[in-house]
């Protein structure tokens, strides 16, 4: 079995933003609900904006966010329905609180962008605001010349982005990103579309809420994978990231679809809940946990294994993952749940991989179909010496009740423990397994030895018999086996 390592060569925990969904015009729909009234709102037409998708708002734009900021206390932004505003380069909200930016159903269009450096401009931006929601807007990219993030909070508490669509962006769509990790608290991602960017949405934050969002490259469609193999230039990467330094995050209920790598790709991070997940047809894995330090370090640093960082609580639970290069791949993580995940690898590589540096980790009553005849269905890395350097595997591995379809079920060093349904119902264990209570066994209990007797009568142990309820039958010999 080769080891299934994560394969990216560049830290992607640069500023990062999202994408939404595709489509060959900017056209938005008029939203259902009525303008605004009263005092709690500035419009952006009121400061010049015309949403023609010809004009340039940006100025227009920007000068009506600023305004916002000036009221005491902060009005809401509001865009009208149906209108497409044509910015060129970045707009930028700092400051804000208690407010929402509502784009109800409208569009900016990024066309004819300023040039920038790369993923450092974002179409929208918002930094240091709290209790704020931007909802039912439209980000979209219609040239592609210039490497923008679509929407982006740094330093946000107990903020909400809901209902927005990124397209085509060139870098991240959404994104919630802190430099050091862990300023932002309390944000909600959810309802949001990104599709054709780069990354979908990334996050380093606390409390992150990442639920029921859409996530599509639709990789294998793109003129980039007409033109050959998956590069590392790719326009296309991971769909949900979770970097470095987050805390307390929960990606569940998103739907990713063909990314140019992962699904969902995460770093060294602590506290994290990836449920009821689908992801589909991804290049390299469908939910990678890459606790390692590569992101901060360079191969020929040769940082020694103990100082290496980890995941720290990871579950990963009710996920569908189909035909992806790899569906879960584990690495250098602590203390991982792997359970009722329905995974069908379609290609040359595991189901579900426990790799190095990963410890702790229980993986139950998943069902994994394994088409790949040469490669078991769930693999624990063993540990292994190369050129006299010991290269660490999985440690204090438990597999157990796994529903598996494949023509090799798991491989595993001897020091995992192992419980899978094999025919008739029955079990086949390896592993030492260890009870300071009672075993109940309403059917009877049976107990052999590896080594065959030297003669009839050769009692080894003693074990005491219970009935289904707990109550004691006594005391039975129990011999080894004779030959």
């Amino acid at each position: 079995m080769t080891d299934t390592f994560s394969r990216r060569v560049a830290f992607r925990a640069a500023v990062v933003g999202g994408a939404a969904a595709a489509g060959a015009t900017i056209v938005a729909q008029p939203a259902a609900h009525a303008a605004p009234s009263g005092d709690g709102w500035i419009s952006v037409l009121d400061h010049g904006a015309i949403g023609d998708g010809v004009t340039d708002d940006t100025a227009k734009i920007q000068a009506a966010l600023n305004a916002a900021t000036l009221t005491v206390p902060h009005k809401s932004v509001h865009f009208p329905p149906g209108r497409v505003f044509r910015v060129s380069e970045e707009i930028s909200l700092t400051g804000y609180a208690n407010a929402t930016i509502a784009g109800n159903g409208s569009s900016l269009a990024l066309t004819g962008a300023r040039p920038t450096a790369s993923h450092i401009s974002t179409v929208l931006r918002l930094t240091d605001v709290r209790e704020v929601t931007v909802e039912d807007l439209t980000i979209r990219d219609t040239d592609r010349t210039q490497i923008y993030n679509g929407l982006l909070l740094a330093r946000a508490t107990r903020c909400a982005i809901r209902g927005v669509r990124v397209i085509d962006v060139r870098y991240t769509g959404i994104s919630v990103f802190d430099d050091p990790p862990g300023a932002s608290d309390d944000v909600l991602i959810t309802g949001c579309v990104t599709e054709g960017t780069r990354q979908g949405i990334s996050v380093n934050g606390r409390d992150i809420r990442i639920i029921g969002n859409h996530v599509a490259m639709d990789w294998w469609s793109t003129d980039e994978a007409r033109r050959g193999p998956w590069q590392p230039s790719s326009d296309y990467y991971d769909g949900i990231n979770v970097l470095a330094g987050s805390d307390r995050t929960v990606v569940s209920g998103n739907t990713i679809t063909e990314c140019g790598q992962s699904g969902i790709y995460t770093q060294s991070l602590k506290n994290l809940v990836v449920a009821d997940n689908t992801v589909t047809g991804c290049v390299l894995r469908g939910i990678e946990i890459d606790g390692q330090r590569k992101h901060l370090e360079k191969p020929s640093d040769n940082v020694p294994e103990a100082q290496k960082l980890r995941a720290y609580g990871v579950t990963i639970t009710g996920n569908t993952l189909l035909d992806n290069f790899g569906n879960i791949n584990i690495l250098y993580a602590l203390d991982v749940t792997i359970t009722g995940n329905r995974v069908h690898n379609k290609r040359a590589s595991t189901c579900i991989a426990l790799n190095r540096g990963t410890h702790h980790a229980v993986v139950v009553g998943n069902h994994c179909r394994q088409d790949d005849p040469d490669r078991a269905a769930i693999w624990v890395k063993p540990v292994e010496t190369v050129n006299g350097t010991v290269i660490p595997g999985a440690t204090e591995v438990t597999v157990a009740w796994n529903n598996v379809e494949a023509a090799v079920d798991w491989s595993a060093p001897p020091d995992a423990v192992v419980m899978q349904r094999t025919g008739n119902a029955e079990i086949s264990a390896t592993g030492t397994i260890k009870t300071t209570g009672k075993l109940l066994a309403a059917g009877g209990i049976g107990v052999g030895n590896s080594v065959s007797a030297s003669r009839p009568g050769n009692v080894v142990r003693k074990i005491e018999v219970f009935t289904s309820t707990g109550a004691s039958l006594g005391f039975i010999p129990v011999y080894n086996s004779i030959t």
